[in-house]
Formats: C-alpha cells, structure tokens, sequence
C-alpha cells in the first residue's frame, strides 16, 4: 500500500478548476495533466506499508482535537526539481499548520521544508528556458479563485502509481465543528 493523508476536494470545486484550466489543456497537450478526479492536499505522505492497520489509530490520536477550517486559494505556480510541476497555492492555515506538525510528530517525522498546502496539476519534463518562461506567464496569469470548507481529512491509497494513478479510499477522519 502506497498511503497519504490527504484533504480531498469537494467535486464542485475540483469541476471549477477543471474549467479554468480547460483552454491550457487544449494548448498544452503534452503536459501530464492531473485528471480532477485526483485533486487533493496532501497532508502527509506515508509511502510503501504493508497495511493501514497501525497507521490508522496514531491518525485518529493526532487528530483528536482538530476542528474544521477554510481552505482558500492563493495563486498557480509552477516549480522544477527533476519535472516542472503546475500547482495551484492556497493560503497558510493555522489549523491546518497545527494538524500538519501534529501529525509530523506522532509519526516521527522531520521535514526540512516548511508546508505549503496545493494541488498539482500538471507534471513535464524539463523544457527549455524560453518553454519554462513562457509556461510560467501562461500559469501566472491563469486566475482560479476557490475556497471550500475542509470538514474531514481522508487516508488513501495510491494505485497503478506509475502509469495514471488511482486513488483509494481507506478510511475518512471526520474533524469537530466549532
């Protein structure tokens, strides 16, 4: 099992962003979009286990006192490490900050980068510079203005990883109302 906590996006939402990207998608065929149905936040990657069975309960305990909160997007980006990623920012959320070091901690985890909540959108390899530069214009201009209200976080696994991915659902983890 390939496991992540992650906040899964209401189909609304994941629609409005498939529209706002459907004239890039017509352009820029080669690009290895995420299909909508894949939108979400990671929150925190576990990678290859064998089962979700002692995951599930240190979840629940970092979970314990964790309240719903709104997620509100910030802008489209785009990024290069070994492929360019497109992805669309959202705006840092104290609770879900909390939620993220929370869980950080029940797991023993250390990260050397600080959170930045997105959705990917899109992968490629590396261009040239001037493809870079202009991919870069096109994503900065592209305008998705969503905000939805995160109610659970949902532990999935990931399947058929290297050809399209596949995401199931293996447990949600419902947060308090204020």
């Amino acid at each position: 099992m390939r496991l992540f906590l992650a906040i899964d996006i209401p189909e609304k939402v994941k629609q409005q962003i498939d529209n706002r990207l459907k004239d890039l998608k017509l352009e820029y065929q080669d690009l290895k979009w995420v299909g909508s149905e894949n939108f979400h936040i990671t929150v925190h990657f576990f990678g290859e286990k064998p089962s979700a069975d002692k995951i599930i309960p240190k979840i629940d305990e970092a979970l314990f006192e964790s309240y719903s909160f709104y997620m509100y997007s910030l802008e489209s980006r785009l990024s290069i490490k070994k492929k360019v990623f497109a992805y669309l920012a959202f705006s840092r959320n104290k609770e879900l900050e909390q939620i993220v070091s929370r869980v950080n901690g029940v797991f023993n985890t250390i990260n050397t980068l600080k959170y930045m909540p997105h959705i990917t959108l899109a992968r490629y390899r590396i261009p040239s510079k001037q493809q870079y530069l202009l991919l870069k214009k096109k994503f900065g201009k592209l305008d998705i203005n969503i905000s939805f209200k995160v109610s659970k976080l949902t532990l999935f696994d990931c399947i058929n990883y290297s050809e399209k991915p596949e995401y199931k659902i293996v447990k949600e983890f419902n947060l308090l109302e204020r």
